[in-house]
C-alpha cells in the first residue's frame, strides 16, 4: 500500500495509525452523514458515498480503495455499485497469515485483515471480508463473502461461515460448526452447534435470541 495512492471508505478509528504512517499516499476518506476522523484534517473528507464523488477522485488519482465499513450489507453494496474495480486486499503488518491461506487470497479482493489477527493454514477468505484486531481463524475454515469477524473472535478448525455473517467480539466458534448466511453471533458467545441462516444467537452455549 505505501507508495500507491489510496483512500478509505467509512470511518473506523482502527485505521488512524495506517493513515498517519502513510500520509503521503493517503488521499482522504468517504463517509456518510459527515462522519469524521477526529484526529485527521477535515479537508481529507471526500464526501458521501456517491458515484459522483468517487468519479471525481478516480479521475484525478485512480487510487486503491479500502472499505472500512463494518455493516456487511452496506460494505457489499458500496463494493458492487461504486468501488469494485479499485478495491484491494490489505493485510496489516502485525497480522499473521499462513502461506497456504495467503495464496488463496490471490484471486480475491476487498479483504481487510487487521493487526494481531492470526490466520492459520488452508483458510479460505472470500471477497469483502473484514477481520478485526486480534481475531484468530484456525485451519481449514471458510469465511463467506462480506462477513465481519470482530476483535478477538476465535474460530477453531473446519468452521464454515456463510455470506454476510457478523461474528461478535470475543466469541468462540467450536470446530466443524456451520454458520448460515446473514447470521449474527453475539459478543462473548460460545457456539457449539450449527447456526441457521439469518438467525441471531448469543450466550454460553449460544442459543437463538431472534424474535419473529
Amino acid at each position: 500500500m505505501p507508495g500507491k495512492k489510496f483512500c478509505l471508505v467509512g470511518v473506523d478509528n482502527d485505521f488512524i495509525d495506517l493513515i498517519q504512517e502513510n500520509r503521503r499516499s493517503f488521499i482522504g476518506y468517504f463517509s456518510e452523514n459527515k462522519r469524521f476522523y477526529k484526529s485527521i484534517n477535515k479537508k481529507k473528507w471526500l464526501g458521501d458515498h456517491t458515484l459522483e464523488n468517487w468519479n471525481i477522485i478516480k479521475k484525478k488519482y485512480n487510487p486503491n480503495v479500502l472499505i472500512a465499513v463494518d455493516d456487511n450489507t452496506k460494505r457489499e453494496e458500496l463494493y458492487k455499485t461504486i468501488y469494485k474495480k479499485n478495491c484491494k486486499n490489505f493485510i496489516f503488518k502485525k497480522s499473521y497469515l499462513a502461506k497456504s491461506s495467503k495464496l488463496k487470497l490471490s484471486k480475491k479482493n476487498c479483504i481487510i485483515i487487521q493487526n494481531y489477527s492470526k490466520i492459520m493454514p488452508n483458510v479460505e477468505i472470500n471477497n469483502g471480508v473484514k477481520i478485526h484486531i486480534g481475531a484468530q481463524i484456525h485451519h481449514d475454515c471458510i469465511i463467506g463473502e462480506f462477513s465481519t469477524i470482530a476483535p478477538k473472535a476465535l474460530l477453531l478448525g473446519n468452521v464454515e461461515v456463510g455470506k454476510n455473517v457478523y461474528i461478535g467480539a470475543n466469541s468462540t466458534i467450536k470446530q466443524k460448526v456451520k454458520i448460515g448466511k446473514g447470521a449474527i453471533i453475539g459478543a462473548g458467545s460460545v457456539v457449539i452447534r450449527d447456526v441457521k441462516d439469518f438467525d441471531m444467537v448469543a450466550g454460553i452455549p449460544a442459543k437463538s435470541i431472534k424474535t419473529n
